[in-house]
């Protein structure tokens, strides 16, 4: 566990000009499958304890993270019209998500921590 913390701090790490989603995808696939492969047996546990609800919270956990790797593989043909119309919202050149009715606020966008 302790070699996890170093690896995803953020820290050490240069970006390039090319890099994006897809040049991390070796690492999220790594995440991805551990937490999903979690959630699966979680999800088993729950199904053997007889607790639905505990069994559709680790069912969805894993759709979640299907739904991460399916938008880094740029999956289209898989997206639901939900998630085509969220990952369309995402500003790549700030790598931030805009939830939807932020532009009811009328506010220029900004970095966190950003007074001006």
């Amino acid at each position: 566990m302790a070699e996890l913390f170093p690896s995803y701090r953020g820290e050490g790490y240069v970006r390039g000009d090319a890099c994006g989603l897809p040049a991390h995808y070796r690492e999220i696939q790594a995440i991805c499958d551990a937490l999903g492969y979690a959630a699966q047996q979680e999800m088993a546990n729950a199904i053997e304890q007889g607790d639905p609800v505990a069994r559709e919270r680790a069912y969805g956990k894993w759709l979640a993270l299907r739904g991460m790797l399916r938008a880094v593989e740029a999956r289209g043909d898989e997206w639901t019209p939900s998630e085509r119309a969220m990952l369309e919202r995402i500003d790549w050149t700030r790598e931030q998500f805009r939830f939807p009715g932020i532009e009811q606020f009328d506010v220029a966008p900004g970095e966190p921590g950003d007074r001006s």
